[in-house]
């Protein structure tokens, strides 16, 4: 909780001597004004009555003029001290959050990496490593590849659907880099090699399901993540 008076000392400082002005004032006025109304009480001459009581009422109204100034004074250095503590109180606030934001991030980071690492894809990472090989040694014209890749997908759903997952993961991951919500320099040490070479085997079976769905921006992310990577 913010301190007032450690953190705002000059504030506090004006505070007490508006309030000690505006005491010292109200006593300064009611012994001025004493005389005023003892002449007042014991004189009988009208004229000197009149101006007795338009003196006393003159300076009575210039005092309290001044003790209202120094009041108004008061409140909005009262009313500017609050708006710094709340002012602090969000930058607080503010902290704590991005602290907090920035814990969750480094989690999101770790679980990617521990995902890669998980017995849930070492057969699809195994078989994928085998498609990598099969596709590599099979193909020799970019046109006879495309024809071959085709019917090798049609041939081997099963290991298609090994692909998919594979680059379903690394698209996800890249959006998520892309998004902020993952640390990208962590994600880069140790995904590196596994984005560019993965995207340089499969980049002919995701160009073909572009042109199989006429999309051209099925795994844009992850294209874009190799292509800065490299």
């Amino acid at each position: 909780m913010l301190n007032k008076k450690s953190q705002n000392p000059d504030e506090i400082t004006t505070l007490n001597i508006s309030f000690r002005f505006s005491l010292k004032a109200s006593v300064v006025a009611f012994i001025v004004a004493t005389p005023f109304i003892f002449f007042y009480s014991i004189t009988n001459n009208k004229n000197h009555r009149e101006a007795l009581s338009f003196a006393a009422t003159a300076l009575t109204t210039s005092i309290a003029g001044v003790s209202a100034f120094y009041a108004l004074q008061s409140i909005k250095q009262n009313a500017d001290a609050q708006e710094i503590f709340r002012l602090e109180q969000e930058k607080s606030q503010k902290e704590a959050r991005d602290i907090e934001e920035k814990d969750r991030k480094i989690d999101r980071t770790f679980n990617y990496i521990m995902r890669w690492n998980d017995l849930e894809y070492a057969r699809i990472k195994k078989s994928v490593a085998q498609i990598h090989d099969e596709i590599t040694n099979g193909f020799s014209t970019p046109l006879e590849k495309e024809d071959k890749l085709k019917k090798y997908l049609e041939d081997n759903p099963l290991k298609e659907q090994d692909i998919t997952n594979i680059l379903n993961f690394l698209e996800a991951m890249s959006i998520c880099i892309k998004k902020e919500i993952v640390n990208e320099d962590l994600l880069h040490e140790f995904y590196r090699f596994i984005v560019i070479r993965y995207w340089e085997t499969f980049e002919s079976i995701v160009i073909y399901r572009r042109k199989k769905m006429d999309n051209p921006k099925i795994y844009e992310g992850l294209e874009l993540l190799a292509q800065k990577w490299k």
